[in-house]
């Protein structure tokens, strides 16, 4: 990889990097893919939006099935950390990987991002709670999946109020845990929770554990305890972008990168796709 001027460098192969991959790969460009191994579609159980999959695919089928067509244009993925990124006086960049420098006239980041996860929680495996279904991330894309479902969600008073009314759509009965430290719910967020049914729990969190049964149990400070059969904790999300930042990218308050309609950051050459630009995280 270090012998050759590359064409475009991809930071991360979950889906976004993997398009991008086989894309590149079928315009006949000179291409490298690098992944740490923590992507976020990995820990998906079943998707049953992406197009294509009528019965659904767990994330990391996926995963290896969009890296499997990217293997039929000599594309490989190599598992490692990007370290640094610098851009060189000509405009292109050189991508540290251990000990090893890589070149690139552009790069790719696709480097997605971390879901936070509660701070005072005694989860013991959130991993296999997320693999099961029982933990969810994202309602945008796995609401229907609950349907029906009592469920959980764990989210600060000024973003939980949508939240929990965008899920009270699927859910048979709906519980919203207002995470500690932010603002307090308003009297209108109150009126409006009560008027589709949706309770209000705002005692701090002793405990998550997930039962052999699959069910979350979420007990309280005051003893209290409550089951789901779904658990959405809805505390936002870290962007990977320091690589981009640290070369002068511009993003948002989250730290998700400010991308043109080419996918083009406010750095030359350097570009972002997938949840690491601002506006893909939906509700997040």
């Amino acid at each position: 990889m270090g012998g050759t001027q590359l064409d475009c460098l991809i930071i991360g192969a979950g889906p976004a990097g993997l398009t991008a991959a086989l894309y590149l790969a079928r315009y006949r460009r000179r291409i490298a893919v690098v992944d740490a191994g923590n992507s976020r579609a990995a820990l998906i159980p079943a998707t049953h939006n992406y197009p294509g999959f009528p019965d659904g695919i767990p994330g990391r089928d996926l995963l290896v099935r969009l890296q499997a067509q990217a293997a039929h244009y000599d594309v490989q993925v190599r598992p490692d950390t990007v370290d640094e990124l610098r851009q060189d006086q000509d405009g292109g960049f050189t991508a540290a990987i251990g000990p090893e420098g890589v070149r690139a006239t552009m790069v790719l980041l696709a480097t997605g991002v971390v879901d936070r996860q509660p701070d005072n929680a005694a989860l013991t495996d959130l991993r296999i709670a997320t693999l099961a279904g029982v933990v969810r991330w994202c309602p945008i894309c796995d609401g229907f999946e609950v349907l029906d479902q009592e469920v959980g969600v764990i989210a600060p008073a000024d973003s939980g109020v949508e939240h929990a009314l965008f899920l009270r759509t699927y859910a048979r009965r709906l519980t919203l845990i207002v995470s500690p430290g932010g603002a307090p719910l308003t009297a209108a967020d109150r009126t409006r929770l009560q008027a589709v049914g949706i309770r209000v729990v705002e005692t701090p969190i002793a405990q998550i554990r997930l039962t052999a049964a699959h069910q979350i149990v979420v007990g309280f400070e005051d003893g209290v305890e409550s089951r789901f059969e779904a658990l959405y904790p809805m505390l936002g999300c870290t962007a990977q972008s320091k690589l981009a930042t640290r070369l002068g990218a511009r993003c948002d308050d989250k730290g998700e990168l400010l991308v043109d309609d080419h996918q083009r950051t406010t750095v030359p050459g350097l570009y972002a796709a997938g949840d690491l630009v601002e506006g893909r995280q939906g509700f997040v």
